[in-house]
């Protein structure tokens, strides 16, 4: 799912372990529920997510592109540099 437009993208409950979003929209997507352990988010916009929650956001990886809601804070974890590709 990396470098996809997930804008609106319902995922309610849906198990994200380990999935690659690398530089993909989810601008307005439903994370509600959603499992975000080890999720790549370098580079994805995350920014207008609804029901995204801050211990979410702690169980995946990113990097200083990574654009969150204001509300959320940034994992001293992430990296600051992009990922790369595989």
């Amino acid at each position: 799912m990396r470098n996809k437009n997930l804008s609106n993208a319902d995922f309610r409950g849906a198990y994200l372990i380990g999935a690659d979003l690398t530089n993909s929209d989810l601008s307005r997507a439903d994370m509600i529920g959603a499992d975000l352990r080890g999720a790549e988010l370098s580079g994805a916009d995350l920014s207008t997510c609804l029901f995204l929650t801050q211990p979410q956001v702690n169980a995946a990886r990113g990097n200083a592109k990574t654009k969150l809601p204001a509300a959320l804070s940034r994992p001293a974890h992430w990296t600051a540099e992009p990922a790369r590709r595989r």
